[in-house]
Protein backbone atom coordinates (compact mmCIF):
# COMPACT_ATOMS: atom_id res chain seq x y z
CA UNK A 1 0.00 0.00 0.00
CA UNK A 2 1.21 3.60 -1.05
CA UNK A 3 2.35 6.07 1.91
CA UNK A 4 -0.37 8.42 2.04
CA UNK A 5 1.40 11.86 2.91
CA UNK A 6 -0.16 13.54 6.18
CA UNK A 7 -1.08 16.72 6.58
CA UNK A 8 0.23 18.35 9.43
CA UNK A 9 -1.61 21.77 10.35
CA UNK A 10 0.39 23.36 13.68
CA UNK A 11 -2.86 25.43 13.80
CA UNK A 12 -4.28 22.60 16.04
CA UNK A 13 -1.61 23.90 18.75
CA UNK A 14 -3.43 27.47 19.12
CA UNK A 15 -6.81 25.87 19.66
CA UNK A 16 -8.43 24.89 22.74
CA UNK A 17 -7.51 21.38 24.28
CA UNK A 18 -10.50 18.38 23.47
CA UNK A 19 -11.24 15.21 22.97
CA UNK A 20 -11.01 16.47 19.31
CA UNK A 21 -7.82 17.66 18.26
CA UNK A 22 -5.89 16.00 21.69
CA UNK A 23 -4.60 12.95 19.68
CA UNK A 24 -3.17 15.12 16.57
CA UNK A 25 -1.95 17.76 19.37
CA UNK A 26 0.11 15.14 21.23
CA UNK A 27 1.42 13.95 17.74
CA UNK A 28 2.67 17.35 16.62
CA UNK A 29 4.65 18.51 19.90
CA UNK A 30 6.70 15.01 20.48
CA UNK A 31 8.12 15.46 16.37
CA UNK A 32 8.53 18.82 17.05
CA UNK A 33 10.12 18.51 20.51
CA UNK A 34 12.10 15.23 19.13
CA UNK A 35 13.68 17.31 15.79
CA UNK A 36 14.59 20.21 18.78
CA UNK A 37 16.55 17.56 20.57
CA UNK A 38 18.06 16.13 18.15
CA UNK A 39 21.56 19.20 18.68
CA UNK A 40 21.93 17.38 22.15
CA UNK A 41 21.12 14.15 21.84
CA UNK A 42 21.72 13.12 17.97
CA UNK A 43 20.53 9.89 17.00
CA UNK A 44 18.11 8.68 19.40
CA UNK A 45 16.24 11.91 19.03
CA UNK A 46 16.72 11.43 14.99
CA UNK A 47 15.09 7.86 15.58
CA UNK A 48 12.68 9.13 17.98
CA UNK A 49 11.39 11.99 15.13
CA UNK A 50 11.63 9.53 12.15
CA UNK A 51 9.53 6.91 14.32
CA UNK A 52 7.08 8.82 14.80
CA UNK A 53 6.45 10.59 11.72
CA UNK A 54 6.58 7.50 9.98
CA UNK A 55 3.75 5.90 12.80
CA UNK A 56 1.80 9.03 11.98
CA UNK A 57 1.86 8.61 8.94
CA UNK A 58 0.73 5.07 8.54
CA UNK A 59 -0.95 4.25 11.70
CA UNK A 60 -4.72 3.71 10.13
CA UNK A 61 -3.08 1.08 7.36
CA UNK A 62 -4.51 -2.24 7.66
CA UNK A 63 -1.94 -4.41 9.19
CA UNK A 64 0.68 -1.35 10.38
CA UNK A 65 2.00 -2.17 14.03
CA UNK A 66 3.32 1.45 16.01
CA UNK A 67 6.47 1.88 16.82
CA UNK A 68 7.37 1.70 20.71
CA UNK A 69 8.54 5.69 20.60
CA UNK A 70 4.59 6.39 19.60
CA UNK A 71 4.71 5.83 23.86
CA UNK A 72 5.76 9.39 23.59
CA UNK A 73 2.65 10.93 21.68
CA UNK A 74 0.42 8.71 23.78
CA UNK A 75 2.22 9.93 27.25
CA UNK A 76 1.69 13.31 25.98
CA UNK A 77 -1.90 12.72 24.64
CA UNK A 78 -2.75 11.43 28.44
CA UNK A 79 -1.18 14.73 29.83
CA UNK A 80 -3.20 16.82 27.82
CA UNK A 81 -6.78 14.91 28.35
CA UNK A 82 -6.73 16.28 32.18
CA UNK A 83 -6.60 19.86 30.69
CA UNK A 84 -9.41 20.01 28.21
CA UNK A 85 -11.17 23.59 27.68
CA UNK A 86 -7.74 25.18 28.26
CA UNK A 87 -4.73 26.22 25.70
CA UNK A 88 -1.12 24.93 25.25
CA UNK A 89 0.21 28.33 25.89
CA UNK A 90 -1.92 28.53 29.58
CA UNK A 91 0.22 28.62 32.89
CA UNK A 92 0.78 25.80 34.37
CA UNK A 93 3.41 26.18 37.84
CA UNK A 94 6.43 28.10 38.23
CA UNK A 95 9.54 26.04 37.96
CA UNK A 96 12.65 25.77 40.44
CA UNK A 97 14.62 27.88 38.63
CA UNK A 98 11.50 30.54 38.91
CA UNK A 99 10.18 30.25 35.43
CA UNK A 100 6.49 29.91 34.45
CA UNK A 101 5.91 26.39 33.10
CA UNK A 102 3.04 26.41 30.47
CA UNK A 103 0.60 23.33 29.44
CA UNK A 104 3.04 22.92 26.27
CA UNK A 105 6.30 23.09 28.06
CA UNK A 106 5.24 20.33 30.15
CA UNK A 107 4.66 18.41 27.18
CA UNK A 108 8.16 19.41 26.09
CA UNK A 109 9.57 18.26 29.28
CA UNK A 110 7.81 14.76 29.22
CA UNK A 111 8.97 13.64 26.04
CA UNK A 112 12.57 15.13 26.87
CA UNK A 113 12.91 12.83 29.81
CA UNK A 114 11.75 9.87 28.19
CA UNK A 115 14.02 10.23 25.32
CA UNK A 116 17.19 11.68 28.18
CA UNK A 117 16.21 8.41 29.97
CA UNK A 118 16.62 6.27 26.47
CA UNK A 119 19.36 8.24 25.57
CA UNK A 120 21.28 7.00 29.00
CA UNK A 121 20.24 3.57 29.46
CA UNK A 122 21.42 3.22 25.30
CA UNK A 123 25.26 4.92 26.41
CA UNK A 124 25.71 2.60 28.69
CA UNK A 125 25.96 -0.06 26.15
CA UNK A 126 28.63 2.19 24.73
CA UNK A 127 32.19 2.82 25.04
CA UNK A 128 32.70 5.98 28.04
CA UNK A 129 34.86 7.45 25.26
CA UNK A 130 32.00 10.08 24.05
CA UNK A 131 31.37 10.87 27.86
CA UNK A 132 34.74 11.74 28.79
CA UNK A 133 34.61 14.80 26.91
CA UNK A 134 32.00 16.41 29.45
CA UNK A 135 33.34 14.68 32.65
CA UNK A 136 34.28 16.56 34.88
CA UNK A 137 36.17 15.33 38.24
CA UNK A 138 33.00 14.83 40.01
CA UNK A 139 31.54 12.51 36.96
CA UNK A 140 29.43 13.79 34.84
CA UNK A 141 26.52 10.51 34.27
CA UNK A 142 24.74 9.42 37.61
CA UNK A 143 22.21 6.79 38.51
CA UNK A 144 19.24 8.28 39.72
CA UNK A 145 16.33 10.01 38.22
CA UNK A 146 17.55 13.18 39.42
CA UNK A 147 21.47 12.71 38.63
CA UNK A 148 20.28 11.79 35.07
CA UNK A 149 18.37 15.23 34.32
CA UNK A 150 21.25 17.02 36.65
CA UNK A 151 23.68 15.78 33.90
CA UNK A 152 22.06 16.77 31.10
CA UNK A 153 20.87 20.00 32.18
CA UNK A 154 24.79 20.34 32.74
CA UNK A 155 25.35 19.44 29.30
CA UNK A 156 22.79 21.43 27.59
CA UNK A 157 24.49 24.56 29.38
CA UNK A 158 27.71 23.55 27.98
CA UNK A 159 26.57 22.82 24.84
CA UNK A 160 24.58 26.25 24.34
CA UNK A 161 27.46 28.14 25.94
CA UNK A 162 29.34 26.82 23.29
CA UNK A 163 27.43 28.87 20.55
CA UNK A 164 28.47 25.92 17.78
CA UNK A 165 27.43 25.92 14.49
CA UNK A 166 24.91 23.03 12.60
CA UNK A 167 28.05 20.94 11.35
CA UNK A 168 30.17 21.48 14.98
CA UNK A 169 27.19 20.18 16.55
CA UNK A 170 27.05 17.03 14.33
CA UNK A 171 30.30 16.12 14.78
CA UNK A 172 30.18 16.45 18.18
CA UNK A 173 26.78 14.49 18.12
CA UNK A 174 28.15 11.76 16.14
CA UNK A 175 31.61 11.52 18.52
CA UNK A 176 29.17 10.98 21.10
CA UNK A 177 27.24 8.57 19.72
CA UNK A 178 30.92 6.33 18.94
CA UNK A 179 30.67 7.52 14.88
CA UNK A 180 33.67 7.43 12.97
CA UNK A 181 35.83 10.17 11.65
CA UNK A 182 35.59 8.96 8.49
CA UNK A 183 31.68 8.44 8.54
CA UNK A 184 31.40 11.72 9.97
CA UNK A 185 33.53 13.07 7.02
CA UNK A 186 30.83 11.23 3.97
CA UNK A 187 27.92 12.97 6.15
CA UNK A 188 29.29 16.61 5.85
CA UNK A 189 31.13 15.77 2.51
CA UNK A 190 34.39 16.54 3.69
CA UNK A 191 37.84 15.58 4.70
CA UNK A 192 38.67 13.51 7.96
CA UNK A 193 41.13 16.68 8.13
CA UNK A 194 38.18 18.80 8.16
CA UNK A 195 36.25 17.15 10.88
CA UNK A 196 39.65 16.79 13.09
CA UNK A 197 39.24 20.97 12.12
CA UNK A 198 35.54 20.89 13.78
CA UNK A 199 36.57 18.83 16.66
CA UNK A 200 39.57 20.90 17.61
CA UNK A 201 37.13 23.90 17.59
CA UNK A 202 35.03 22.57 19.65
CA UNK A 203 37.45 21.12 22.06
CA UNK A 204 38.63 24.55 22.11
CA UNK A 205 35.51 26.18 23.36
CA UNK A 206 34.59 23.67 25.47
CA UNK A 207 37.67 24.13 27.29
CA UNK A 208 37.12 28.03 27.25
CA UNK A 209 33.36 27.25 28.91
CA UNK A 210 34.74 24.52 31.47
CA UNK A 211 36.94 27.72 32.81
CA UNK A 212 34.47 30.07 33.20
CA UNK A 213 31.63 27.92 34.83
CA UNK A 214 33.90 26.05 36.46
CA UNK A 215 32.78 26.59 39.69
CA UNK A 216 29.31 26.61 38.82
CA UNK A 217 29.75 22.71 38.17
Amino acid sequence: MAMVEVKRDFKVLREVISSENVQVMAELITIKQAKALIGYIGENAIIAHDKVYYDVVRKNELGYVLSDYYDLVQDVALFLCEHFGKYLDDYLYTSKKGKAVTIKTECYYIIKRELYRRYYVSGKTRSLEGYRFFKDRKGFIGTSDKEIEASYERAEKIITLMNLGEKHLIVLNARLQGVSYTQIAAVLHCTTGGVHGFRYVIQRRYIKVIQNIAQEL
